[in-house]
Order: structure tokens, then C-alpha cells, then sequence
């Protein structure tokens, strides 16, 4: 598990391998090219309107898409800022998906997530996957906890989670807003959070540390 900035190398077993977080003012444009195999567009703040081969479309906060063509497509800002990913790698045809959200600390905060040792202040869950997942973090500041390693994160940061590796958002200093993003189905292709207490005992990958 590994802290990852833009332009950084990430492991060798990561199906990601390189991203960018970027920034656009009102109706400013980008031109960009395919960089590997795989590229997706993330939408984490405003309104994006992607030009590519086969037309244009304007995605929101949330929305995402896969570029297919190899050749040049540009972004522009439709809205006052936006913000999205670019997230270029080595991934399958099956992946489980991506999003943005958001946690802060809480008082007395509650989960359902498998027990933990440590002491949490935030309703994030601890659990593990069937499948590789990447933490961005795009806001504040949090404590991240990987395979029982604990892991301070800033904006701009990229947090590597190998499948099968509990993981957990334990502390939020300061509101986070952050984006994941799940590559390819593996094992029993089981969706969403899993837990040892529901699911059955989780079997770390110990390759992808």
C-alpha cells in the first residue's frame, strides 16, 4: 500500500498507472490523448464537456467516461470551476466501479464494518474487496488505514489498496472529499464493501503491498 502523487511510478501490480487531477476555470479547454490501454474520465466537481471521435457529452459530479479512440478528444469547463480525474492504466473489461464522496469526523460515530484495534472517528466502515481500489483524496485531510497501516493523506494524494486488504478512513481532521475508483472483478467478483462477519474471512493478496 502506497501513497501515490501525480507523475509518481506506482507498484508493478497496480492496474493503474498514472492519473491527474485537474482543475479548469470557466470554459477552459484541454486537449489530451489517450496515454494507455485504458483511460477514464472522472467528473468530480461541475459540469465537463468531453469532445471525442464518435461526438461530445457533458457529464456531472459523479459521471465518468471511458475513452475508447486513440486519438485527441478535448475537456471543457462548462461550469464555474470544475474539476475531474483522468485515470490511465491496465484494467479488464469488468471493473466495479467509481465515485466521489465525502466524511468528516463525528462524536460518536457508528459503523458496520469488521472490528477494528483503533480508534475511529468517522463512519467509514472497515472492509476489504474482490478487486484493487485507488483513494484520491481532492479535499482536507485524513488518516487512511491499509492492511493495518496507517497512511496520512493530503489533497492530490493517491492511496493504492491491494484486493483483499481491509481498508478504513479512520480519521478526518478536516471534511474530506475524495474519489475511488475500482478495477477488475477478481476472486468471487463480489460487489461493494465486504465483510469477514457477513462475508467470510478475507484473503490479502500478499503481492500487492
Amino acid at each position: 500500500m502506497s501513497i501515490v502523487r501525480s507523475g509518481d511510478a506506482f507498484p508493478a501490480w497496480c492496474q493503474l498507472q498514472s492519473f491527474e487531477i485537474v482543475d479548469l476555470a470557466p470554459e477552459e479547454t484541454l486537449d489530451r490523448t489517450r496515454r494507455h490501454r485504458r483511460e477514464r474520465i472522472l467528473v468530480t466537481a461541475g459540469v465537463l464537456q468531453i469532445a471525442h471521435a464518435a461526438g461530445s457529452l457533458s457529464l456531472r459530479e459523479g459521471q465518468f467516461f471511458d475513452v475508447a479512440d486513440p486519438g485527441p478528444y478535448s475537456l471543457r469547463s462548462r461550469s464555474a470551476p470544475s474539476q475531474f480525474i483522468r485515470m490511465s492504466g491496465r484494467w479488464g473489461d469488468e471493473v466495479a466501479g467509481c465515485g466521489v464522496f465525502r466524511i468528516a469526523d463525528e462524536a460518536d460515530p457508528t459503523d458496520t464494518g469488521d472490528p477494528v484495534a483503533y480508534a475511529k472517528t468517522t463512519r467509514m466502515d472497515s472492509h476489504y474487496h474482490d478487486y484493487d481500489e485507488y483513494w484520491f483524496l481532492l479535499e482536507g485531510r485524513a488518516t487512511v488505514v491499509v492492511g493495518g497501516r496507517f497512511l496520512d493523506m493530503r489533497p492530490g494524494d493517491a492511496v493504492t489498496i491491494g484486493m483483499g486488504h481491509h481498508h478504513d478512513l479512520a480519521h478526518a481532521p478536516e471534511p474530506v472529499k475524495a474519489a475511488f475508483f475500482e478495477t477488475t472483478l477478481e476472486r468471487g467478483k463480489r460487489m461493494g464493501h465486504l465483510w469477514e462477519h457477513t462475508h467470510g474471512r478475507a484473503e490479502p493478496d500478499p503481492e500487492r503491498v
